[in-house]
């Protein structure tokens, strides 16, 4: 086995179950924000938006930390967070400048 060897042992912290309790809880009060921004509260959409990204960003990263155990995957943790909300920026870029383009007239 790998009982004796220093940095194995060093990683190998999968985490209690308070933390996995903690964690789920966290995601459920954030599930809970996401509800009642849409639901209750009488927001504008521009802040509505930016409430609902904030969390859905919050509880990837939780989710890939804690679930996933990327906690000391740095770069993993990076590209977890970059890569999605790139590609997300580009579909978003690239379905809303048509209508754009159309609705002030330069197309």
């Amino acid at each position: 086995m790998h009982d004796h060897d220093p940095q194995v042992l060093e990683h190998d912290d999968m985490g209690s179950p308070q933390s996995f309790l903690a964690t789920a809880f966290v995601l459920f009060l954030l599930t809970g924000v996401e509800v009642s921004c849409v639901l209750v509260f009488k927001l504008p959409t521009a802040l509505r938006v930016g409430i609902l990204l904030c969390t859905a960003c919050l509880k990837a990263t939780l989710i890939g930390a804690y679930y996933m155990n990327l906690k000391y995957e740095r770069l993993a943790m990076a590209y977890l967070v970059i890569i999605p909300l790139a590609a997300l920026a580009l579909v978003l870029f690239w379905g809303v400048v048509p209508d754009a383009a159309r609705l002030f007239g330069l197309r």
